[in-house]
């Protein structure tokens, strides 16, 4: 090869050496992976105090979900809880109940309403009626549904598991007044001890589960 040629040759090859460095991207790293971080922000209610109304669903003083609720999140509890009381004796005890030292309310309330023939609005309309009292009094208002009572109940009483779940609807439907509404029909039937569902540990302990994540509180 003669010396200019060599030299044409050489040109040429920087030359396109340099055309492919400009039109070549360079490789791009991949990202490095973040952790994920949970951004589901907890209210800490450690030492606040949970006022508990409500009927014979609330009255296991030996498991109940109020009991399984506080020890989960650390609330000091009243349980003024009755077997067999309706929605209107349960507005009753609101209003001598509720006071500024009390920071929760729980209500699970409305099953002996509906045995009884009751009408859904009409305990519905007790149940704000708690509400505003509390409202008034800045307590924190929860409404607790209830078991899902066609799916869970075994009862002569035909008319109760719809009028029941009928309540459950108007709960979740309408304004409450500023109270938050928990739909706790996460209780099978398994759950349940008697015809009534008057619930076993299982479902006392699904109960308060649910409440602790719909309110996001945080576990201690």
């Amino acid at each position: 090869m003669k010396f200019k040629d060599y030299v044409m040759l050489m040109g040429a090859s920087l030359a396109l050496g340099f055309i492919l460095s400009w039109t070549i991207p360079n490789p791009i790293a991949e990202p490095t992976p973040q952790p994920k971080v949970d951004t589901i922000v907890t209210t800490n209610v450690k030492g606040k105090t949970a006022l508990f109304i409500g009927d014979s669903h609330t009255a296991n003083h030996s498991n109940g979900w109020q009991i399984q609720l506080s020890k989960l999140v650390g609330f000091k509890m009243i349980n003024a809880s009755v077997g067999g009381k309706t929605t209107y004796w349960m507005m009753e005890q609101a209003i001598y109940r509720i006071n500024e030292s009390i920071d929760y309310c729980f209500i699970y309330g409305g099953a002996n309403d509906m045995w009884n023939g009751g009408v859904p609005q009409e305990a519905v309309n007790n149940i704000k009626s708690i509400a505003r009292v509390c409202k008034g009094r800045g307590v924190k208002c929860v409404v607790l549904t209830g078991f899902d009572a066609v799916k869970c109940t075994k009862t002569n009483n035909l008319k109760y598991p719809g009028r029941y779940s009928e309540f459950q609807k108007l709960l979740m439907s309408q304004d409450m007044e500023g109270a938050t509404v928990v739909d706790t029909r996460v209780v099978e039937r398994t759950d349940c001890w008697d015809g009534l569902c008057h619930m076993a540990p299982s479902g006392h302990k699904k109960i308060a589960e649910k409440i602790v994540k719909d309110l996001a509180l945080q576990r201690i």
